[in-house]
């Protein structure tokens, strides 16, 4: 059985103020059901020794999602204030140091959402942030609240998928309608790495890497009730594929 290497996300518990680790169900439940995987989760709260034993028992990676966003500075933005957070920075510390080492190791890694991000800034490349409600971006309008899983990670707008890449193979057509839930995305492309997907207002939703195609990201939540969509399970399956690939190598 494959071992895959999950992120959490620090947080805080509201009755007692102590400090928690947070990973939804929905990540581990993709990993183990179309990957055929036993998920390790990785706390935030490991130092970079800590992360190399996980990595040297791990067949692959996955940076998840979460509501908090990649702090600017990590991206060489000098903005102090708190209006692009909330920020997680002991995520930031860790996710950034996983994703270098595991693409130093060539372990397959799998960024979703904040998770593609993380892989693009741990790269060299910078995010974008402030255009979500911009009339230049109309497949992105302001994120309506929702305590409801259905419409929070229901279908926002259409990609445009490149049939060429190794993931647009994988993904098996050149449309698709995906979630959007993100106020950050890809600006600068960070080193070795192409667009799969792109929104109709210019936002890539998805990459790989150039040479051997093992690090993938979608700017979407592909693992909400990922065995009932087409779309999920073929991304979750390109990614148990380049475990295989990765394992026989």
């Amino acid at each position: 059985m494959y071992k895959v290497a999950i992120m959490a996300n620090s947080g805080r518990d509201g009755a007692t103020g102590l400090g928690v680790q947070t990973l939804d169900d929905k990540y581990l439940t993709a990993t183990m059901e179309i990957c055929d995987a036993l998920p390790i989760i990785v706390p935030t709260l490991l130092s970079f020794a800590e992360i190399d034993e996980i990595l040297a028992v791990v067949d692959g990676v996955i940076l998840t999602g979460d509501q908090s966003n990649v702090a600017p500075d990590r991206y060489g933005v000098n903005d102090r204030s708190d209006r692009l957070g909330p920020f997680d920075r002991q995520r930031d510390e860790t996710a950034l140091y996983l994703a270098g080492e595991a693409i130093k190791l060539g372990r397959p890694l799998f960024g979703i959402c904040r998770g593609m991000q993380e892989i693009n800034v741990a790269l060299g490349g910078t995010l974008r942030a402030g255009f979500v409600g911009k009339t230049d971006f109309h497949d992105h309008p302001p994120i309506k609240k929702s305590n409801d899983p259905k419409q929070i990670y229901a279908d926002a707008h259409r990609i445009s998928v490149d049939a060429s890449t190794s993931l647009g193979r994988a993904i098996g057509t050149t449309q698709a309608t995906v979630s959007s839930v993100h106020v950050q995305a890809v600006d600068r492309m960070g080193a070795g790495l192409r667009p799969v997907a792109m929104s109709n207002d210019g936002i890539i939703e998805a990459f790989e890497s150039e040479i051997d195609g093992m690090v993938i990201g979608v700017q979407w939540h592909p693992e909400y009730l990922a065995t009932a969509s087409t779309l999920s399970r073929a991304i979750f399956g390109r990614f148990a594929e380049l475990l295989k690939i990765s394992r026989s190598g």
